[in-house]
């Protein structure tokens, strides 16, 4: 869709922004659906308007998702994908949604990633959620199933959605609840009678997604993480599979694992000057040598809310990306197109970002 289009689009951005906050506002009386497998088949717990039910799931897995259509699931366990592509067309990346499902479905509408139907219209582009849609917000289970649905539309129009996983997903699958959202408590334990580590368990469809996804990602000459590489990663393991390879199996291991430490890739601050409270600040020579050692330009990151919204630091070659999604705000949209980079804005407005030098 060509920008000709953009002041046609704004009235119905309004209108749709307005429905869904109005929406997220209200208590929500309904959650789901939670997949859990058991074999061949799988239980189906939903709330809706505050009563529990449960069906069966059997071939072909065709599961409903209110308001969107059906999703066709597999039985088997998703396969990791590969963490390094070629350079796509187009990208879309946000990052730190936070449950906002209304301030992600306006920014994807009107920088022309999908419909008013919530369908794909981003063509061969790719979108990537740098980390962080778990907790603080009421809308977490609807925006893992929006972009279950547009992960399933991409793929036919070849393009692809890419999930990092960021610190909150990772506390969320070891049980932290620290920062749920007080409706979750009633809707999950009290209706349907889990916590969000059972609902979000190794044999559940959504917690068997998320332990398949990676934590950094690299697309031509972009890497995208939620926290970023650390200059102390980077004394370590380079190779971009065999590190998510070792972040995944360290999701379910007791204690406290190393990967996931402040110096790991979910909780690093220190791409974004003064956000690293519990060090120092990666200098100009440390992202040289990340940069470097990783093949790319930029590094994308979220993770450091940033209430100016989208910048650039260090030259062009960190980009961060959390633009205050958490507090129920219109955020914005970091995009990729025609060779250069820009900080999208809520009304479908752009404005260009720099990108960094390759370096031997």
């Amino acid at each position: 869709m060509s920008a000709a289009w953009f002041p046609r689009l704004r009235p119905f951005v309004a209108l749709l922004l307005a429905t869904l906050l109005a929406a997220q506002a209200a208590p929500p009386r309904s959650d789901g659906p939670y997949v859990l497998w058991e074999g061949q088949e799988a239980r189906v717990l939903n709330v809706r308007e505050g009563k529990a039910a449960e069906t069966r799931l059997r071939a072909p897995y065709d599961l409903d998702l209110p308001g969107l259509g059906s999703l066709r699931l597999e039985p088997r366990l998703p396969i990791p994908e590969t963490a390094s592509l070629p350079l796509p067309e187009r990208i879309a990346a946000l990052s730190d949604i936070h449950g906002n499902l209304a301030g992600m479905t306006a920014l994807l509408l009107a920088h022309c990633v999908i419909d008013t139907k919530r369908q794909w219209i981003f063509g061969r582009g790719h979108l990537v959620v740098a980390g962080d849609v778990f907790d603080r917000g009421g809308r977490v289970t609807d925006c893992f199933w929006l972009l279950r649905h547009l992960e399933a539309q991409a793929r036919k129009a070849g393009g692809r959605v890419h999930m990092i996983l960021g610190n909150h997903e990772v506390g969320a699958l070891r049980g932290d609840e620290r920062y749920l959202h007080p409706d979750y408590q009633e809707l999950q334990k009290k209706l349907l009678g889990l916590d969000q580590k059972a609902l979000y368990g190794p044999t559940t469809e959504l917690g068997r997604w998320l332990r398949s996804r990676p934590v950094l990602l690299r697309l031509g000459p972009f890497l995208f993480a939620h926290g970023g590489p650390s200059p102390t990663m980077m004394a370590e393991e380079k190779d971009l599979d065999s590190l998510n390879a070792a972040f995944r199996r360290s999701i379910d291991e007791a204690g406290k694992p190393r990967l996931q430490g402040r110096d790991g890739p979910i909780w690093y601050r220190g791409l974004i000057p003064g956000k690293e409270t519990k060090g120092p600040d990666a200098s100009g020579e440390d992202v040289d040598r990340i940069v470097a050692a990783f093949g790319v330009r930029t590094i994308v990151v979220g993770h450091s809310t940033l209430k100016r919204g989208i910048a650039a630091f260090h030259g062009g070659r960190v980009h961060g990306i959390d633009a205050d999604l958490q507090s129920g705000g219109p955020g914005e949209l970091w995009l990729f197109k025609q060779g250069n980079c820009f900080q999208g804005r809520s009304d479908g407005s752009l404005r260009p970002l720099p990108m960094g030098e390759m370096l031997p």
